[in-house]
């Protein structure tokens, strides 16, 4: 008897010790983020009755900005509430983010905290090889050669594994994540439905790209029917350029076009309704952070519910990057915003101008209180780690890059305004395309056209170190058109002028190494060599070994 007293003793405390749990487990919402990429945030409402029913009884945030114009440093914002100067992320193009940082992410804390952490991602641009997946137990992305280039796996099939994942998912709350590509770049037609209209071949780029939008709100709208009670959060990346200030697509400029996102949060606590504070996409940790009980971490972002930002930067080191290029800034307080070109600044009333086409003289008053944001903003350009700078090496451009990675206002104001050279850049960005056709049809004409081209935007832009790079890939690819040993040895010198001029990445310096030795030209490794090793730089052990190997192959006249 005794026995089953003690028994029935420990069965009462283990049930009174579940139902004193029990409610702080049923304060856990679930927990839906669904990012949507290249959303402009005036793209909804055209025929996208999925969100428009979801804005409706949201909270929405008008305001809202994003950290820079590019799809990886504005999510890992999101995971971490720091901006790109804290969590060293500027570009997509980039090294990943390290395993020992002075950071978590919040997939990594929520999995610490007892939730279940699923990823459902369609782009390889946020890709495991970025270390976002860092803390998601699932985590379902597409490689870099998973996909087409320019293509990503549809909105559809990402909400139908998270729905198959969502449904599934038992004895822990989950955090999801689902991030939808449909309106990126190329656009591509869309069939539609019952209730969203279709697009056709031959449609404007912004009808297409209408198209895309409304392809991820029937998506999106599965989803959020399979969500349930769930907490679930709405946001974008960053917008999309459509000849606005001259920018197709997003990426080089920081101008409102790309620069506004949408954000918007329906969960216990929120009402409905527009919240007309300065917002920021490096919200979302702190936000959720506070939704599934964890414990408060300092960051740039702030928690949706609570005050706003009294202003915001957002960053773009695209063109500086790769073509040496102005940097680019936007400061707002959510009424006025100056942007930053290089040498251009420009004041502009958001209130009277949203589409920012009239600037103000810089002796408005506001321009005094977003000048001071913008050099704050260049002072905190990094964070301490055990006493020391931590910065990401960037995937081009160190040579150039500054500790703190920002020109300051004199510097910048050397460089050349990107917004004029954008059709340089967008003719750049199309040689690979047009140089694979040129050797599928084994046409060395259009290659040595092309190759003209790269002449003549080098003379105008000499800085850029990915003009040479891309005159290099179309030299190697003549040589193999036509068999003529005597391009390798121009494409391999190539490959050396775009390391000379900052293009600091291990592909260029292995394709100068390969060159030279299909040239035979020792005098290319010497000067890469010397290059590498001026001022007391360090030369990576593998890189010199690659040196050292060339240089004996090319003696031993080995190709």
């Amino acid at each position: 008897m005794a026995r089953i007293a003690a028994l029935l003793g420990v069965v009462l405390l283990a049930l009174g010790a579940w139902l004193a749990l029990r409610p702080a487990r049923a304060g856990r919402p679930n927990v839906l983020l669904v990012t949507i990429d290249t959303l402009r945030p005036d793209a909804v409402g055209s025929g996208t009755p999925a969100m428009d029913a979801f804005l409706a009884g949201a909270r929405r945030y008008p305001r809202a900005r994003t950290v820079a114009p590019l799809t990886l440093p504005a999510h890992v914002s999101m995971f971490t509430g720091l901006l790109p100067a804290a969590h060293g992320i500027h570009d997509n193009v980039t090294a990943p983010l390290p395993a020992e940082r002075p950071f978590a992410l919040l997939a990594e804390e929520l999995r610490g905290g007892g939730y279940a952490t699923a990823a459902f991602v369609a782009s390889a641009v946020l890709g495991r090889g970025t270390g976002i997946a860092e803390g998601f137990e699932t985590f379902d992305a597409p490689a870099h050669d998973d996909t087409k280039e320019g293509q990503a796996i549809p909105g559809e099939e990402r909400v139908k594994a998270a729905i198959e994942y969502m449904e599934g998912a038992r004895g822990r709350p989950w955090f999801v994540w689902v991030h939808l590509f449909d309106p990126h770049a190329p656009y591509d037609v869309y069939e539609g439905d019952g209730r969203r209209a279709a697009t056709r071949e031959g449609d404007p780029p912004y009808a297409l790209y209408l198209g895309d939008v409304r392809r991820a709100d029937a998506a999106f709208e599965k989803l959020v029917a399979a969500a349930g009670d769930a907490a679930i959060l709405l946001a974008s990346d960053h917008g999309e350029s459509f000849g606005e200030h001259g920018e197709h697509t997003h990426g080089p400029l920081c101008y409102g076009a790309t620069i506004d996102a949408l954000i918007a949060v329906r969960a216990k606590g929120f009402e409905k309704g527009a919240d007309p504070g300065l917002r920021c996409v490096a919200d979302v940790a702190p936000t959720l952070r506070r939704l599934c009980g964890l414990a408060e971490v300092q960051c740039h972002g702030r928690d949706l519910a609570g005050p706003p930002h009294e202003t915001l930067v957002a960053e773009s080191l695209f063109t500086w990057r790769i073509h040496g290029w102005g940097q680019c800034f936007a400061a707002t307080d959510g009424d006025f915003t100056l942007v930053e070109s290089g040498p251009r600044l420009d004041l502009f009333d958001r209130r009277k101008d949203p589409a920012e086409e009239n600037p103000l003289p810089l002796s408005h008053p506001a321009y005094e209180t977003l000048d001071r944001a913008l050099e704050r903003f260049r002072s905190g350009a990094s964070v301490d780690r055990d006493g020391e700078l931590f910065v990401s090496l960037p995937a081009y451009g160190q040579a150039r890059r500054h500790v703190s990675g920002y020109l300051a206002r004199h510097d910048n104001a050397r460089l050349r305004d990107p917004a004029p050279h954008l059709g340089m850049w967008m003719a750049i960005e199309d040689m690979p395309f047009i140089v694979r056709m040129a050797v599928a049809r084994r046409d060395d004409t259009a290659l040595a056209t092309v190759v003209r081209v790269l002449d003549e935007i080098g003379q105008a832009t000499p800085e850029s170190p990915l003009v040479p790079y891309r005159r290099a890939q179309v030299l190697d690819a003549m040589a193999e058109v036509t068999g003529e040993g005597s391009w390798r040895g121009q494409a391999a010198r190539a490959h050396l002028e775009a390391v000379e001029k900052g293009y600091d990445t291990d592909t260029p310096v292995r394709d100068a190494i390969a060159g030279a030795v299909k040239a035979g030209d020792a005098d290319i490794l010497r000067a890469l060599a010397a290059f590498l090793g001026r001022e007391g730089r360090r030369i990576d052990p593998a890189v010199a070994q690659a040196i050292e190997e060339a240089s004996r192959a090319i003696a031993a006249g080995d190709r």
